[in-house]
């Protein structure tokens, strides 16, 4: 069974359900951005969208495109992390007009990483893309959080996690249950 469940519900109102992996594995599972933005526009016109959030995260790419879909779409949406947004669960979780907390939920950051082969010039090819691709990632934070970025460097240099607490605190989400 796949973790993702869009539903239109009534009053031009959907719920979308991320309760998987982003991006594909080997096996064929996780959430691609392909997948998922084709469900998005098979949704139609509404004004309102509920993203449920429970992931350990997974592919960078895939995870920015679902992200800026989200974000483009002009219904206003409302995120709650039910359990886990963790690598790139955590900034697909960024698209929300509001971010929620459930209770004992976390959100976790880091850089980003790959696996890589090749000689000494592949790899520093490879460590300059993946600075690139961190400093996409402090962007996508940064026009959330507001924290300056070279403290938001420093918590995905540490790979952070953080209770839901922790997330308003930071500006990561706007509230929590209690």
């Amino acid at each position: 069974m796949r973790g993702i469940k869009i539903v239109a519900l009534a009053n031009k109102k959907a719920e979308i359900l991320i309760h998987e992996p982003i991006g594909e594995n080997w096996y064929g599972d996780g959430l691609t951005s392909k997948r998922f933005i084709d469900e998005l526009k098979a949704l139609g016109k509404v004004d309102e969208i509920h993203v449920r959030i429970n992931s350990p995260g997974g592919a960078v790419f895939d995870g920015i495109a679902i992200y800026n879909a989200l974000k483009a779409h002009e219904a206003k949406k409302t995120v709650t992390v039910e359990g886990l947004a963790a690598s790139a669960a955590s900034f697909i979780a960024m698209c929300g007009d509001s971010i929620h907390m459930g209770a004992g939920a976390m959100m976790m950051v880091h850089n980003p990483w790959t696996f890589a082969m090749g000689d000494a010039d592949d790899m520093r090819e490879t460590a300059d893309m993946l600075d690139k691709v961190g400093e996409s990632l402090v962007d996508i934070y940064h026009l959330r959080t507001k924290i300056a970025r070279d403290e938001l460097e420093e918590l995905l240099d540490a790979e952070t996690w953080l209770t839901s607490a922790e997330a308003v605190e930071r500006g990561f989400a706007d509230t929590r249950d209690e």
